[in-house]
């Protein structure tokens, strides 16, 4: 399964102790024989494992929990979802049958059932920072800020000692406009875990959007000594050196992170717009449309590919992308604004 937020199946696994207990001694081996697969990448033998606690205990819900990890890990999202439900029938009350089914609409590019889910295990285990997180990501990615804001901020007060929330917070505070304050949380992430490699990367975003570009090239080289092939780090380096006008640099950084996970829809989109700068036409449209390709809800990538039909003069392809990300979000402003100028180019 493609990797959501910081969520991970180790992270998961390490709820286990707060879980409730509903297995038969032959169902609880084999969970435990599944969980230790799972914890090492084993996906077929996780699988089996969990299978087989079912054939012992059929009305397990923590079995069949763990099965739709399992086949979610193996990209098996239909069945996932079957047993995740299942899960759920078997016991209401389970909190992390909804964190996956989340997880599992994330990447199929249902966010709004993805926002449900996630709204419910918090629901369920308030007290869970965990599906807070995952909640304030996805609410960041539907462009919901303020509701990404509170849940951020209530992590924070569950786990003032886990730098991930102050982290996320930092980022949601720059989209509203509050640079110093947004700084201020991932300095404090930064104080709680100086190698936490995401922090440097969104104070690095932080930093570049506010056009300080060479301490934001500072951060995300810190974080590429933590994680050499990090492709947020790569990408977000490549994006400062593009604002300094480094285009050659800025496309060998965002290849560097398409190399390290070729599904990565910002560094597609980043690269078409340093081929566009450097003058590759062609290169810019084709990375524009794998990167809508990769992530057809991705609102910037639908502005920004908009934007760059528009300069083209291909104004009935752009106003298609800015109405395309006006079914998204209809109170866009970026893609209002674009319909507007092109309504008074005609």
């Amino acid at each position: 399964m493609k990797p959501f937020n910081t969520l991970t199946t180790s992270v998961l696994l390490a709820a286990l102790s707060s879980l409730p207990a509903w297995s038969s001694p032959g169902a609880d081996d084999q969970i435990k024989q599944g969980d230790n697969f799972l914890q090492h990448t084993k996906i077929t033998q996780a699988i089996a494992a969990f299978r087989e606690a079912i054939r012992v205990d059929p009305d397990n819900a923590k079995a069949h929990e763990r099965l739709g990890q399992a086949l979610a890990a193996n990209d098996d999202y239909d069945t996932a979802i079957l047993e995740e439900k299942t899960s759920v029938r078997l016991d209401p009350k389970y909190f992390l049958p909804h964190v996956v089914l989340g997880q599992v609409y994330s990447n199929q590019n249902k966010p709004e059932d993805a926002v449900a889910e996630f709204k419910q295990a918090v629901a369920l285990k308030p007290t869970s920072v965990r599906a807070h997180l995952d909640l304030g990501m996805m609410l960041t990615t539907l462009g919901r800020i303020d509701e990404a804001l509170a849940v951020y901020k209530k992590a924070c007060e569950l786990a003032p000692d886990d730098p991930a929330p102050h982290s996320n917070l930092g980022v949601v505070l720059q989209q509203k406009g509050l640079t110093k304050e947004a700084l201020a949380e991932e300095q404090q992430a930064l104080k709680l875990n100086k190698n936490l490699p995401e922090a440097y990367i969104n104070m690095g975003n932080i930093q570049a959007e506010s056009g300080s570009f060479d301490p934001a090239i500072d951060s995300f080289k810190k974080a590429l000594k933590l994680i050499p092939n990090h492709p947020n780090a790569h990408s977000g380096l490549g994006f400062a050196l593009l604002k300094k006008g480094d285009f050659k640099e800025a496309i060998a950084e965002q290849r560097k992170a398409i190399k390290s996970f070729p599904q990565f829809a910002v560094a597609h989109r980043r690269l078409a717009e340093a081929l566009n700068k450097s003058g590759d036409s062609k290169g810019a449209d084709d990375e524009f449309k794998e990167a809508l390709k990769l992530a057809p809800n991705d609102l910037t990538s639908r502005v920004t590919y908009g934007e760059y039909l528009s300069s083209k003069g291909q104004t009935a392809a752009a106003e298609t992308q800015f109405k395309k990300a006006l079914e998204i979000n209809p109170h866009l402003q970026p893609a209002l604004d674009g319909l507007s100028k092109l309504k008074k180019g005609k």
